[in-house]
């Protein structure tokens, strides 16, 4: 199998990484993924950052496209991704936890509200 790298990465492919994407309790406003019934979509779920009760959490759902962009949106403010070698080499799912939140938090919020 080829590696791809996410851009050109398959859709379901970007969201099945997502979805399975081990964060091993690492960031507390994270609190999971769930693919749409359809499979078009990821459902994020993250603290809700305008509400002051931390317990809150709101949902997110992101298409592959959407979080291709984030990705880019990130490389271009200059935020740090460690891992952007193997996820432009390889996949998006062989990116670190830290990655992972800067782009979810991109796609989600178009900039960094958590840590």
């Amino acid at each position: 199998m080829a590696n791809t790298g996410i851009f050109t990465q398959s859709a379901a492919s970007i969201l099945q990484d997502v979805d399975e994407f081990y964060f091993g309790g690492a960031l507390s406003w994270y609190h999971g993924t769930e693919l749409t019934k359809d499979g078009s979509r990821v459902r994020v779920t993250l603290n809700d950052p305008e509400s002051d009760d931390e317990s809150q959490t709101k949902d997110h759902e992101l298409s592959a496209t959407r979080i291709k962009e984030a990705y880019h949106e990130a490389k271009q403010k200059g935020y740090h991704l460690c891992c952007a070698a193997a996820i432009e080499s390889e996949q998006l799912g062989f990116g670190c936890v830290q990655d992972l939140d800067i782009i979810l938090q991109m796609a989600c919020y178009g900039e960094l509200v958590f840590g």
